[in-house]
């Protein structure tokens, strides 16, 4: 199959490029990078379309130009899920593709309402644009909390407790909410991009959907303890407050408006972990033979450095 993945510099999609290739498909790429992209990687695609902005309309038509799928990979910025991806499907729609992957690989924000989490709206405003005006049925996959975003490795800044989140890699701590005994959702970004290409060349996929994988579930007390087993290091622990306490703060960010939403929508987004609002349900990981999900101890082993 011809698949074009666009976003194949960043890290989901050069490991959706790779699997994609190790399967013998042909790919695609579309970015604004190429020298971003892994040599083993470049040297294999059947092209590389460079683009100058996400509105490169020119490069977007010749990219998907003659595939037969397209795998979004855009980073998770609202511009990018919404304005960007939109792009992507009308260049889609007029090269005929029928099997369109959309950018994603998060928590199952179907339970969610506009504005309850303000990063997930642009997803769910561009599915719900799709369903209204498109041809094209675009996949969805549902993956849970990005572990390299959590644990900050492979380029990511990490979800540090400075911005709201919880693992401290320069101190070796975990800041949680709740009683860190909640379950949360992990998936590697190896994974999420394998998972992308099974999805979008499964049976079927022309007649879009929602998928959910992840690679482990575990709660935050059991991520501690596979860092120190695995590591051989002690990692501090502080219980901040309870998930109503969690909520509060939550409620109080709201105050400030969408326009600020970079500054308090991780205490909403911890919020719904902690609370599991948005958990994944019935996995279909067994969907998926070519894909053997990473543990949390391999993980911890081969990516965190120590």
């Amino acid at each position: 199959m011809k698949i074009l993945i666009a976003g194949i510099t960043g890290n989901i999609g050069s490991h959706a490029a790779a699997h994609a290739l190790s399967l013998g498909h042909s790919v695609h790429g579309l970015g604004r990078n190429p020298s971003k992209l892994p040599a083993a990687t470049s040297s294999a695609l059947e092209s590389f379309i460079q683009s100058t902005s996400y509105y490169d309309t020119a490069a977007l038509d010749r990219a998907a130009a003659g595939v037969d799928a397209v795998i979004c990979a855009y980073a998770g910025l609202p511009e990018l899920h919404l304005d960007a991806q939109l792009l992507l499907l009308r260049a889609s729609e007029r090269a005929g593709v029928k099997r369109f992957l959309a950018a994603g690989w998060n928590y199952d924000w179907r339970v969610l309402g506009l504005g309850d989490e303000p990063v997930y709206d642009a997803a769910m405003m561009f599915h719900q644009q799709a369903a209204l005006t498109s041809g094209i049925r675009p996949c969805h996959v549902f993956s849970g909390m990005l572990a390299d975003v959590f644990f900050g490795v492979g380029g990511q800044r990490g979800f540090t407790p400075r911005d709201g989140g919880v693992w401290d890699p320069e101190g070796l701590r975990m800041e949680v909410w709740g009683s860190g005994e909640e379950e949360w959702n992990f998936t590697t970004e190896e994974d999420a991009g394998r998972w992308g290409v099974e999805v979008v060349v499964a049976d079927g996929a022309e007649e879009g959907g929602f998928v959910r994988v992840c690679s482990w579930t575990a709660s935050l007390r059991e991520v501690k303890e596979a860092v120190e087993r695995v590591k051989g290091v002690k990692v501090g622990w502080e219980v901040k407050g309870s998930l109503e306490e969690l909520q509060d703060m939550a409620e109080e960010g709201r105050k400030l408006g969408l326009r600020r939403f970079w500054e308090w929508h991780r205490h909403v987004f911890m919020e719904n972990c902690v609370s599991g609002r948005w958990n994944l349900k019935k996995l279909e990981n067994g969907r998926f033979p070519n894909v053997r999900p990473t543990s949390l101890e391999e993980f911890i082993r081969d990516a965190l450095p120590g």
